[in-house]
């Protein structure tokens, strides 16, 4: 297709979705029709770019390729919600995706223009409409007419073809839990009279919540879950980055870059940054990116500087702890170093191992803050994070502190 909001890069899989795609799309192919899929996962886990590999998977069908999946039009209607909330209606968003994915939009013009002028009598923020009701005024019920128009849209689109037609929704997480409300609604409303094609949206579970919030008002988030649950056929969470990929598309985020890493930093940086990184919950391809430019604006500001030297795995922990963690890593230097002298003690408490006697030469607080040990109960991705560096951190705190004030100095 022509949307360079998927099509770009899409040829290739960078984080290992295809699996999950394909067999997503042989069950899209089956459902019923007028279906509806939510795409769950926590911003930037990659619940984006798995989208944009189901629309390359769908769009292979155009070229006959034997990877295509059987059963769906290769004609994929791509509707980026974000961009449309800033033109009025976001239903109509929708509408105009379908149109640009016809073989020949123009001719499906006319349908289109109807679409959104009953579009435009419908109330699409949840609310009760204003005036007397269509039922004891004779008028055409427009739910109705809208529902059976977009239906109407969908067989031109297909042109008399078999197949499935696949819709994807991306750009929910950038609205505001009303314009999210708006997004639902228009989908319900559009497919209401069973048109032929699979809706997936791609919406964090607590960003779905937020809407189902704004519009039913404040309740349990169990009952919101369940009145979300009611909106779908079904749920798909896009499951963490696997492990082994972290380090490949880490490199692949910093690139050429690379060379500058290993001036800055050591022939092994590239290396020790992979490996501080290789944690599975920290598999999401939206932080691997940021990850990456900010080593790399480090390893710039360093060579500029003239401030090069060698890290340390736990150097590379804490860089992508300032990333991943900020709060926590403004509260540990703002403590200076009993911090890490508490976090220490933290660490062999929740290990039950002995806590040591004392720690570059000074005494073991008796007691933990509050603070530390409310970190790490309220974040156990963190804590579980800790284990594995703290060792390196009580070793190498003065290591520690010279890269915090090289962050610093570079803005970051």
């Amino acid at each position: 297709m022509d949307d360079p909001k998927w099509a770009q890069g899409a040829q290739e899989d960078m984080i290992g979705m295809d699996r999950l795609a394909r067999s997503l799309l042989r069950l899209v192919a089956r459902m019923p029709p007028a279906s509806l899929i939510a795409l769950h996962g926590a911003p930037g886990s990659g619940k984006d770019e798995l989208l944009r590999r189901i629309a390359w998977i769908v769009s292979l069908g155009r070229s006959r390729s034997p990877d295509a999946i059987a059963g769906l039009l290769p004609n994929v209607v791509w509707f980026d919600a974000w961009r449309w909330s800033k033109q009025g209606n976001i239903g109509a968003g929708l509408v105009a995706a379908t149109l640009a994915a016809a073989e020949n939009p123009a001719q499906h013009r006319e349908q289109g223009r109807k679409l959104l002028e009953l579009l435009s009598r419908l109330r699409l923020d949840g609310g009760a409409a204003e005036g007397g009701s269509l039922a004891f005024s004779g008028g055409a019920d427009p739910v109705i007419e809208l529902g059976r128009g977009y239906r109407a849209l969908i067989e031109a689109l297909r042109g008399g073809r078999p197949g499935r037609v696949v819709a994807l929704v991306d750009g929910l997480d950038q609205l505001s839990p009303a314009l999210r409300w708006q997004v639902f609604d228009s989908v319900r409303l559009l497919l209401g009279e069973g048109a032929d094609l699979t809706v997936l949206l791609s919406v964090g579970r607590e960003s779905s919540l937020d809407a189902v919030t704004f519009n039913q008002g404040e309740q349990p988030a169990a009952s919101a879950s369940r009145a979300f649950d009611d909106l779908v056929d079904l749920t798909i969470t896009v499951p963490n980055l696997d492990a082994r990929r972290i380090g490949s598309l880490l490199r692949e985020y910093v690139g050429p870059a690379e060379a500058t890493l290993r001036r800055a930093f050591g022939s092994e940086a590239a290396l020790g940054l992979t490996a501080a990184a290789a944690h599975r919950p920290l598999g999401s391809p939206r932080f691997l990116r940021r990850l990456a430019l900010r080593a790399v604006m480090l390893a710039e500001y360093a060579v500029e500087v003239r401030s090069n030297r060698n890290l340390t795995e736990a150097q590379w922990a804490w860089l992508i702890i300032s990333e991943r963690w900020p709060e926590f890593r403004r509260f540990m230097i703002r403590g200076g170093r009993q911090r890490w002298v508490e976090l220490s003690t933290a660490m062999h408490q929740l290990t039950d191992e002995p806590r040591p006697s004392s720690v570059r030469g000074g005494p073991v607080a008796v007691s933990l803050r509050a603070g530390i040990s409310g970190w790490l109960e309220e974040d156990l991705i963190l804590a579980g994070y800790l284990q594995l560096h703290s060792e390196g951190f009580e070793q190498d705190s003065e290591g520690i502190f010279w890269l915090e004030n090289l962050m610093l100095a570079a803005g970051l």
